[in-house]
This record gives C-alpha cells, structure tokens and sequence, in this order.
C-alpha cells in the first residue's frame, strides 16, 4: 500500500463518535485493516502531529478558518497539497415574487437545522423590501414552531449545541451585536460579519439588486448562497454574480455525491466531491514516448 492511499482521520476534539463509528462501520464491511485509522485527540496535538509527519502526502481539513491557515503553513513548508473547507457566513436571498411557503420553510432548514453549527448555514438573510415585514412575520412563526430537544429523538429539529462554551460564545455575538447596533440606530438588521457558528440569523431588506450583490459579496468568507425566486432569469443571474462555491436556487443544503463542494477566499480551497474531488487526490503524469527513425539531430 502506497503511503498515499491511507487514511487517517484526526475527528474534532469534542465530537470524535461519529468518526469512531464510521471506522467501525468500515471495518465491518470489510475495509481492510489499516487502511483507515481515526485518531481522537486534542487538534493541535494530533493534528500537528499527522500534518506533519514525512509520510503524509495531501491533508483535507474542515473547520475553522484559523485552523486552516495554520495547516496551509505547515503544507506551504512541505510543497504538499491541501483540501480546506472552512467557513463561512452566507447570503440568502428572497425575491418579491419568491414562492413563500418554499422559502420560508428553507430559510429556516438554511440557519436552524444542525443547530446552526454548519459551515454552510444561511446566516445572512436578504429580504425584498415590499415582502419584508410578513416574511419575517412568517419566519418567525415558523422558528418558533420548532422542536428543541433530545438530538436521539427522531421528531426533534434541533438539539443542544456541542458544548457550553460554544454556547456561551455564540452568546456574547448575540448581546455584542444587539449592543453595537443599538447604539447605532439600526436595530438587529445590521449586518455581523464574523462567522458565529450557530443558530443565529441577521436579516436585512434590500431595495436595489446592484446594492444586494454588493452586500451579499461584501464578505471575507465565500462557501454557499441561496436565491429565491419564481424568475428563471433573475435566479441564473444571480447565482453567477454571487461569489460562493456552492449556489443553490429555490432550495438550500442539498447535495449530490457527483458535484464538486468547496469555497473561495477564507472559505478554503480545492474541492472535495465530484470528479474534482477525486483528482484533487491523484497526481498527474505527462509520457512522450519517441518513435522517431533518426536520432534527435541536435547533437549530430
């Protein structure tokens, strides 16, 4: 076996289960030993330790975006390639002419499912002025309708966040932007730029298209964005003006295995998924092979 073509897993500190049991899963469908190790551990342990070890050939990583440059340094060092999907705080837009029952519904599948601990969350909302005040009359009605409880149990939509310090962080996003943008007049619509990593949601009304692209690129992060609307033409132009990887219209968080996903700028780089994904994990070789009669003249 190529040192290349193992696999070994270093899962987040607070939440190595999930990976522990997929390696359990693995081996009982007959994955051959040691091709698949997971490595439960403390990040800047483990992780260092895999990052940097000679044998080590290409690293994917998915997580916070300090994290993430930390490993590109250690791979810049080692001239070896990366996968990076990091954060992200993406737009949502809704349209005058947006089906509401659709968009409600996946604006709040975009922010609250996951407990918002989702790199891809819909965190920015974008609402047509004449469709703000009963849209969010709407939203509202339905956030409150959600199940909160037990994560075990099957109707619960969304469950506790991953620890208390993570809740007390998200938190103190909360108190500081209700402070600063009272202070500033502008109540909760403000927008807050920092990735909050949480079941948080800033909503805004827009006038002006040229002025929404501006805000919904206005952003260091650029992973996922939604568009909603009833115009086929005004959704295409749309999902190619907004700068993300990953643009879904009329709907919000579905996947295919066979698309590429991944961000620009501090949302990471490469791609994982798709054919993309697949070569990002080969290395790409050129063969000239001569069937001239005569030697090459230059040295004659």
């Amino acid at each position: 076996m190529k040192p290349w073509a193992w696999w070994r897993r270093s899962p987040a500190e607070i939440t190595p289960l999930m990976a522990l049991e997929l390696a359990a899963i693995c081996e009982e469908a007959g994955v051959p030993k040691g091709l698949i190790s997971v490595l439960p551990g403390k990040g800047s342990v483990i992780g260092d330790a895999i990052t940097k070890h000679p044998l080590v050939r290409r690293v994917s990583f998915t997580g916070g975006t300090t994290t993430g440059r930390h490993i590109a340094h250690i791979a810049a060092d080692k001239m070896m390639p990366v996968s990076l999907e990091l954060g992200g705080k993406s737009p949502t837009m809704v349209f005058e002419d947006a089906d509401l029952d659709h968009a409600v519904n996946g604006v709040l599948y975009g922010i609250f499912s996951s407990s918002g601990e989702s790199c891809i969350a819909g965190s920015r909302l974008f609402v047509a002025r004449s469709l703000y005040e009963p849209f969010m009359d709407r939203l509202a009605e339905g956030a409150a309708r959600l199940r909160v409880g037990d994560p075990a149990d099957e109707r619960t939509q969304m469950g506790p966040l991953i620890s208390d310090r993570h809740r007390d962080s998200i938190e103190s996003y909360v108190a500081l932007g209700v402070s600063e943008c009272a202070s500033h007049g502008g109540g909760l619509r403000e927008r807050l730029c920092e990735e909050i990593f949480g079941p948080v949601l800033v909503a805004m009304a827009f006038d002006d298209e040229d002025d929404l692209i501006a805000q919904a690129n206005d952003s260091v992060y650029a992973l996922a964005a939604g568009v909603w609307t009833r115009d086929y033409k005004r959704a295409w132009r749309f999902a190619r003006a907004v700068q993300a990887g990953n643009v879904w219209i009329n709907t919000y968080k579905q996947f295919s295995i066979s698309t590429p996903f991944g961000g620009w700028r501090d949302s990471g780089l490469g791609r994982e998924k798709g054919r993309l994904g697949i070569l990002q994990y080969m290395e790409q070789k050129s063969v000239y092979w001569g069937m001239h009669e005569q030697p090459l003249p230059w040295a004659n």
